[in-house]
């Protein structure tokens, strides 16, 4: 049911998935998964896939979902920012869902909300034509927010925003708020246009860089706590461990506001060459910040 870490990188399609071709719907952050569980038993001819980042929802959906005993939902851990780009091809979703997301309220903040520009750009290549995006939140500005930036897109049908709208299913928080006297607010759209949208991994295979000769203990040290940037792509080398065969750099890469944190290895092999490459655990998505951190390394380490 889970889908996590290494094994999305090689996530076969979803109809391989779930055994079957079935329109597909997708909801961003499913908390402790009522919503899912309450749809996906209704829906039976329907597939559902659940993005969330907290492990702790994931112990409470599952074990929400073993109750209903449905069988048409997947869930996976990551950043829906990223994953709903990355895992989903072009119009391959009927509908996504999205419910209290965290509104980052604060400017400075601002990078880490769901909707912006590429994130309605993404909905505009991943949904089908016709497909829903929804959004439900207790905060009207972060609604209106997310109507303009779909309204910019040019590719929606966009909706009025609703007040206390009439739905099928509310959210524990949702009953809690409304009993308290307090609004929430609905925002739906149709992709009337379809429009392809760049993906941020690249098809190419991870790369082996060739370091000259091993690098000494003292200047691998140096590195922990610098940090690399270029346009998009900020690279920090948190710490250095020896191996048996060489060292293993703890990294975090940034493509924007989506962050990874994984190991380089640098092997030493028995006829004295020396790579830089990826370690295979955690094997992170190949995004430009990830070949970007190789190629300063090996410019580093010579």
């Amino acid at each position: 049911m889970i889908l996590a870490g290494e094994r999305l990188q090689d996530l076969p399609s979803w109809e391989l998935v779930f055994g079957r071709k079935a329109p597909l719907e997708v909801e961003i952050g499913f908390g402790g998964g009522e919503s899912l569980a309450w749809h996906a038993p209704r829906a039976p001819r329907s597939d559902f896939v659940g993005i969330e980042l907290p492990m702790a929802c994931f112990s409470h959906a599952v074990r929400r979902l073993s109750k209903v005993g449905v069988d048409n939902v997947r869930l996976v851990r990551g950043d829906a920012r990223f994953l709903l780009r990355e895992l989903f091809p072009a119009a391959s979703v009927d509908r996504v869902l999205m419910q209290f997301p965290m509104p980052w309220p604060k400017q400075k903040h601002a990078k880490h909300r769901v909707i912006t520009p590429g994130f309605a750009a993404t909905l505009g290549d991943v949904l089908v034509r016709g497909g829903q995006f929804e959004l439900v939140t207790d905060q009207g500005w972060l609604c209106e927010e997310a109507r303009r930036r779909m309204k910019e897109n040019g590719a929606f049908d966009v909706e009025a925003i609703e007040v206390d709208p009439e739905r099928d299913f509310r959210t524990r928080y949702e009953s809690k708020w409304l009993a308290e006297g307090r609004s929430v607010f609905r925002l739906q759209s149709r992709l009337a246009h379809p429009r392809p949208s760049e993906r941020n991994c690249t098809p190419e295979p991870m790369r082996i860089a060739h370091l000259a000769s091993p690098p000494a203990a003292a200047t691998l040290n140096a590195l922990v706590g610098q940090s690399f940037r270029e346009g998009e792509s900020r690279v920090e080398i948190k710490r250095v461990f020896q191996a048996e065969d060489g060292w293993l750099l703890q990294v975090s890469a940034a493509d924007g506001s989506f962050c990874q944190h994984f190991f380089l290895r640098i092997e030493v092999k028995a006829d004295q060459r020396v790579l830089l490459r990826v370690h295979e655990h955690p094997q992170p998505f190949h995004t430009e910040a990830v070949q970007f951190t190789l190629r300063e390394l090996e410019h580093q380490l010579g």
